[in-house]
Parts: structure tokens; C-alpha cells; sequence
């Protein structure tokens, strides 16, 4: 079987992890935040031997969300991711003709999120697409020659920025761990 060429997927995924500045956002200066990603993926492989290189454009929607006591407790610091974009390079091993074993490193860019609320009505929020990168290791197998299933564990760091929501909070930034299945077809 040959790996080379082009594919394209869709793309479902779980991810945790944690937003703030470290200092003041949210009160002790780190949030939780969970939830679902759902996207397309597309890219082209290139086979030599065993191993196989290649590189991936991927969009998720997501509805990745958290809510923790602000410093001031009687305002509630809440984070969301709403989209992922990334641009990664893969490479991998062929453990057979039909499993590939890869690990994955790129580009990340997400729409984030943070805002404050009293209880009356948000404090205020605002929104800013953030870069990052995105690294992660993975296995895909063919099914058929044409239909693809994989597994991955993906890590995400996205850079700090100023947000204005209450009160300008300084280097609020965020980090997520997702778990993504896809099935991918080639063409």
C-alpha cells in the first residue's frame, strides 16, 4: 500500500486544560476549562521506504469553556475557546503496510475568549484569535485503500494578550490537551 498523496478528514475531539495570567485572572490566577472539538482536515503524504512526512491544514470549531472566582469575588473570570486553526508538519513510521505511528508539530492560531460577570450581567469581554503551536503523537490506519480511522494526543500552548473585560487583565493565556479521532479519505 502506498501512502503518498492527498486526503482530507473529519475530525472529533475532547479537550481539558487551563487559562489565567498567573496572577489576577481568574482570583488564584489559573482556570480550568473542558469540552468538545469538531473540524476538517486536510493534507498530502509523501511515502519513502517506511517512513512517511508530510503536512496537515486542520479547522475545529469548539466548544471549550471555564468559569472560576475573579479576585474579586463577587465576579465570576470565565474563558472559552471557540475555534482552533493549525498549520503542522507530520511524520512517521510505517509499523506495517496498514498502521502508521506519527508525531505531529506546527502552527496554532484560536478565536479565545474572557470575560467577567457580577451576577447582574457580564463585567465586560473580549475576544482576540491568538497564535501558538500545537505538538502531538499519533496512529492511522487504513481501513481500505481509500478510508482512513486515527487516534491522537495533542498539546496546544496559545500566547499570552492583554484583555479588557472588567479591568485590562495582562498575560492571559491559555494551554489545552485533546484527544482527536478522525476518519481520513484519500484521494
Amino acid at each position: 500500500m502506498d501512502w503518498t498523496g492527498a486526503y482530507g478528514g473529519v475530525l472529533l475531539g475532547l479537550g481539558q486544560g487551563t487559562y489565567g495570567n498567573g496572577t489576577s485572572f481568574p482570583g488564584d490566577g489559573e482556570g480550568d476549562w473542558d469540552g468538545s472539538l469538531y473540524g476538517i482536515a486536510l493534507g498530502y503524504n509523501f511515502q519513502s521506504g517506511r517512513m512517511v512526512y508530510g503536512g496537515e491544514l486542520t479547522y475545529s470549531g469548539a466548544n471549550i469553556d471555564g468559569s472560576e472566582v475573579c479576585f474579586n469575588p463577587t465576579f465570576q473570570c470565565m474563558g472559552e475557546i471557540s475555534s482552533i486553526a493549525t498549520l503542522r508538519g507530520r511524520v512517521g513510521y510505517l509499523a506495517g503496510p496498514s498502521t502508521l505511528i506519527y508525531g505531529t508539530a506546527g502552527f496554532a492560531m484560536a478565536d479565545l475568549t474572557f470575560a467577567t460577570d457580577n451576577g447582574a450581567g457580564l463585567g465586560g469581554q473580549q475576544s482576540r484569535n491568538v497564535n501558538g503551536y500545537v505538538v502531538g503523537l499519533g496512529i492511522e490506519h487504513a481501513v481500505t485503500d481509500r478510508l482512513n480511522i486515527r487516534g491522537a494526543l495533542l498539546h496546544y500552548e496559545f500566547n499570552d494578550a492583554t484583555y479588557q473585560t472588567d479591568t485590562p487583565y495582562t498575560n492571559v493565556g491559555g494551554d489545552l490537551d485533546q484527544l482527536e479521532l478522525g476518519l481520513v479519505f484519500r484521494f
